[in-house]
């Protein structure tokens, strides 16, 4: 039941997601609350986000700094993409969390695991997901 909806979702996530040079990615998360956050010296992770929607943004990387991207989400099968920095020393990608379990089941919740490395920041946090509920009017 879930399958063809998750399917529909995929070219609009690659979108969200490609991997590579960072391109900028205007926030439209304005007021969503701080799920997240790790700091080391001048670089900064910060995880927004409303409850479906999750916006992963690094900063103080350097100007076009190369480096790593990795998200986990449970037993799924992790992201884990070479990033180059955008000229502003920053990197952002949305994150839509849902999974199925081995029988195709949708999982209600797990841990989002996050790290962005560089050769001069190396940030890591977690955050914690539950399936938003189906709200009908």
């Amino acid at each position: 039941m879930f399958r063809p909806l998750a399917l529909a979702l995929v070219p609009i996530l690659s979108l969200c997601f490609a991997a590579g040079t960072a391109t900028a990615i205007e926030p439209i998360d304005s007021g969503w609350p701080q799920v997240a956050r790790a700091r080391d010296d001048e670089c900064a992770l910060n995880v927004t986000g409303n409850g479906r929607f999750y916006r992963i943004a690094a900063s103080g990387l350097g100007a076009g700094a190369s480096g790593r991207f990795f998200v986990s989400n449970g037993d799924m099968k992790p992201l884990d993409w070479r990033i180059r920095a955008g000229g502003d020393g920053e990197f952002a990608r949305y994150y839509l969390p849902f999974r199925h379990d081995r029988n195709g089941d949708v999982v209600l919740g797990d841990t989002v695991r996050v790290a962005v490395t560089t050769t001069d920041c190396e940030l890591s946090t977690a955050f914690r997901w539950r399936r938003a509920e189906v709200v009908v009017h």
